[in-house]
């Protein structure tokens, strides 16, 4: 099953709704078992607080990992704001990707701490919309493939499969011919 996850707020007109419409598209073409997390339309709580959480979110977040655990691909659409990706979708991590259900670690005999990868065996694509062009982005690096590929879901056991990038989001939402082909490609 895969488990897409999308993180924008504008779910109908914006770039990334017209991703999430294209790949839902082509995944019911391919007969393939699918659920979505809309961390904006399920008005996610990202943040941590000191205080006890609300039984409401801690039922959200253990839905989630539920979700994650059964998925065999996870599938992140998402925009890139100021190099990262939204807030909501840090706290998404944050919140379910944490230790005991993503990773945790294990006293080998000698005392040292083992790293065991709890999500191991799932792959990941990752979509992501740009504002800018891809010279200036990759001017600046590549922190989400750092952060996210490697950092999150790598340290966790998820291979990320694929990464389609479209740079330069502008005007109306219709995605160009040649990002179509790369998400095709992807899925």
């Amino acid at each position: 099953m895969d488990l897409i996850i999308f993180a924008h707020p504008d779910n109908k007109n914006s770039h990334n709704a017209a991703i999430l419409k294209l790949v839902t598209g082509r995944l019911n073409m391919k007969f393939k078992d699918f659920e979505v997390i809309d961390l904006y339309a399920d008005n996610f709580d990202p943040v941590f607080r000191l205080v006890k959480e609300p039984d409401s979110k801690a039922a959200q977040v253990k839905k989630y990992q539920q979700q994650v655990a059964k998925a065999d691909r996870l599938i992140f659409i998402y925009p890139v704001w100021w190099y990262n990706f939204p807030a909501i979708l840090k706290g998404f991590i944050e919140h379910v990707f944490h230790s005991g259900f993503a990773y945790d670690f294990l006293l080998a005999s000698d005392n040292t701490h083992v790293l065991e990868q709890k999500l191991k065996g799932k792959t990941a694509i990752v979509i992501n919309t740009y504002g800018r062009s891809k010279e200036d982005a990759k001017a600046r690096g590549n922190p989400l493939a750092i952060i996210l590929d490697k950092s999150v879901l790598g340290f966790c056991g998820i291979k990320v499969a694929a990464r389609v990038e479209w740079f330069d989001v502008k005007g109306p939402a219709l995605i160009p011919k040649d990002i179509v082909n790369k998400i095709d490609a992807a899925l």
